[in-house]
């Protein structure tokens, strides 16, 4: 992963994980006032206030708030959602050698020798602690979360809404997805969230992130969809990132980011510290994938085309299928024939609508299943086929 100030909310006491730095312009919007053409004359006093205040009957009826969404609607998803959210708790330790044992490093006998006579047994260990969000997903507690909260972490406890604290470990991580599955070490069953579908996510929508942002357990912000499909963060190796502008800081990493039905639909990972309102979450179809992987006790694998970004079609319409920025070479779309520019349309005989569902469509197959894709080049249309890989950890870590 690159490194740089892109910041993943997660707090730590003296050491913060920096991701890729993103740049961003902002947009300045002007207002103007229209001219009059030549020869025509203003309209009087009485024209303008005639134009300007219409009787109410006169004008579109807009539903008043409570009519769409109860007063109450947020505070009821709190409620019902708060037992699943888990406050997390890491430890790692850190064990440091004294600076003059360390004059001749490649004389290990030399230093075994020292410690020995002056009866220093282990190196100096120092505690580093953090804290995460997650969410119980299983009855059988198992809690989902990014698995940049637990990376390194030596001990892991959960606290739990009725405020019982439990340890937990981890039972699958993916760590190119940001993911991690833990199991708590207490007496079941748990609740368990229930899970929505990211995929049909539009711009606008209402959305809830949870977590424990800078410690502060149980925590819940208000916001919206601001995009889907956000990719070139330089947060994770996989990016199909929700845009949301609902708060979310330091301590929220693996908590839930919520619909207005209380279901879940991401997982709150990356903030921009450089803005404002500019939060990222992975979509939670993605995280389904990874959880059903892990309770089947299959290995996890990364399906790999080497199409290394996927972005729709500047000025077209979803079915006009979506185009490749760039082609990873030595790839398995490059050795089929896959170039930057392509655009593609049609997966076997599925039309393709935008990046996430074409991604969806070659990890359905799965690693070695061949796929037929319908390509237009130059204004031809022809067919490719290609024959997903596994990730090559070897080549790109």
């Amino acid at each position: 992963m690159p490194a740089g100030s892109w910041g993943r909310s997660r707090l730590r006491t003296a050491l913060f994980f920096g991701l890729v730095i993103g740049v961003f312009s902002g947009g300045v919007t002007a207002c103007r006032q229209a001219a009059s053409p030549p020869g025509d004359r203003p309209p009087g006093p009485e024209a303008a206030a005639t134009s300007a205040y219409r009787p109410k009957e006169d004008r579109p009826t807009i539903p008043a708030v409570e009519e769409l969404i109860p007063r109450t609607r947020f505070a009821q998803i709190a409620k019902a959602v708060a037992p699943v959210v888990v406050h997390l708790k890491t430890v790692q330790e850190l064990r440091e050698e004294s600076s003059w044992l360390h004059r001749k490093p490649n004389e290990a006998f030399f230093r075994r020798f020292i410690k020995g006579l002056l009866g220093l047994s282990k190196d100096p260990v120092m505690k580093q602690d953090g804290v995460g969000s997650g969410f119980i997903v299983h009855p059988a507690g198992y809690v989902l979360t990014n698995f940049h909260v637990v990376k390194h972490a030596d001990e892991i406890r959960a606290v739990l809404s009725d405020e019982r604290e439990m340890r937990a470990h981890v039972v699958g991580q993916d760590s190119r997805a940001d993911l991690a599955l833990l199991r708590l070490e207490g007496e079941g069953p748990f609740p368990a969230a229930d899970l929505g579908d990211s995929d049909h996510l539009e711009s606008g929508e209402w959305a809830m992130a949870a977590g424990s942002p800078l410690g502060l357990a149980q925590t819940f912000t208000v916001g919206v969809i601001s995009a889907t499909g956000r990719s070139h963060l330089g947060i994770t190796s996989r990016e199909n990132f929700i845009q949301t502008d609902a708060s979310i800081n330091y301590g929220n990493s693996g908590g839930p980011l919520l619909n207005i039905n209380a279901e879940v639909v991401g997982i709150n990972t990356a903030i921009m510290p450089t803005g404002h309102g500019i939060g990222f979450a992975i979509p939670i179809n993605t995280a389904r994938e990874f959880v059903e992987t892990v309770l089947r006790d299959r290995p996890i694998q990364t399906v790999w085309l080497g199409m290394e970004a996927i972005i729709p079609m500047p000025g077209r319409t979803g079915r006009d299928g979506v185009v490749l920025q760039s082609v990873q070479w030595p790839s398995p779309a490059w050795r089929s024939g896959l170039r930057a520019a392509d655009r593609i349309i049609r997966v076997d005989d599925t039309d393709v609508r935008d990046a996430a569902q074409l991604r969806r469509l070659i990890v359905e197959g799965g690693i070695g299943v061949e796929r037929e894709l319908t390509v237009e080049r130059g204004g031809r249309i022809k067919e490719i086929r290609v024959r997903p890989e596994e990730w090559p950890a070897r080549i790109f870590p």
